[in-house]
């Protein structure tokens, strides 16, 4: 009797014992896709979050990469907008634009960094090459007291290319851009270079130098096709993330970039 009884009571045990279980295994996936969404800067730039599983990794440095008039500079400003708008402070730092013009020729796109600026929530920091590269030397400088002074949460510099004709050879510009990035990487915030490049000339310079440092690469084309000009759009490389293997036709409208169809021009025309 004694051993029915305990084999009855073992029985009792095991079938309470497994709905638990499951109920905690269906739960515990939750908080993983939401902190993994967390973790990512949407662009606010129509279908390209779809393209990169919603946006940026956060905190890391990404190359925006492409030849004149291509659309890098309101490509990446479109991403310092999004930002604002979810209540983030962001910076904009260049070694070419005046802050006059440059405000004046964001307000097609119906963008007021004037007064973006004034709230705070927006800091346009004219510098130069030079300025950068002492800054690798004060490990930090000015630019380190602004981004922690206003909680900086996205970053963009206007461009590296310029901080990258200060060194002759390509190891100097690899070990500087690696300086570089190493100070960036921790102020916990999420970065755009754009780099002067045209990816259509297969025979030019490209941007060896500093590529396999960045978390991503994406490339503008701007290319003449039967007399017109036609801009597309690539995701070269993202780490983490599966992002399209596609190139996208994309068009600069009054309200900025916008990320059109699969493309079906043959790649070798770009």
């Amino acid at each position: 009797m004694k051993s029915k009884k305990s084999k009855s009571v073992k029985s009792k045990k095991k079938t309470p014992h497994k709905k638990p279980q499951k109920i905690i295994q269906t739960n515990s996936k939750i908080p993983k896709k939401s902190s993994k969404a967390m973790k990512r800067a949407g662009t606010g730039i129509l279908n390209f979050d779809k393209m990169i599983q919603k946006g940026f990794e956060r905190n890391s440095i990404n190359l925006i990469a492409g030849g004149s008039g291509s659309g890098k500079s309101i490509f990446a400003l479109q991403f310092l907008i999004e930002g604002i708008k979810k209540g983030e402070n962001v910076l904009y730092v260049t070694f070419e634009e005046k802050k006059e013009e440059f405000y004046e020729n964001m307000k097609k796109f119906g963008w007021d960094l004037q007064k973006e600026e004034k709230s705070g929530k927006f800091i346009f920091l004219e510098y130069s090459p030079e300025k950068v590269k002492m800054m690798l030397d004060e490990g930090g400088g000015a630019i380190e007291t602004i981004v922690f002074k206003n909680k900086i949460k996205r970053m963009v510099i206007d461009s590296i290319t310029s901080f990258s004709l200060l060194f002759e050879d390509d190891l100097s510009k690899r070990q500087s851009t690696f300086g570089l990035f190493d100070i960036i990487r921790k102020w916990d915030c999420t970065t755009l270079f754009t780099v002067q490049y045209n990816p259509s000339q297969k025979k030019g310079k490209g941007i060896s130098s500093i590529e396999f440092e960045a978390d991503s690469i994406i490339l503008l084309y701007y290319v003449n096709i039967n007399n017109k000009r036609e801009r597309f759009i690539e995701v070269l490389k993202m780490r983490g993330t599966d992002h399209s293997k596609e190139i996208h036709s994309f068009e600069i409208s009054k309200k900025g970039v916008k990320i059109g169809k699969k493309a079906t021009i043959k790649k070798e025309l770009l």
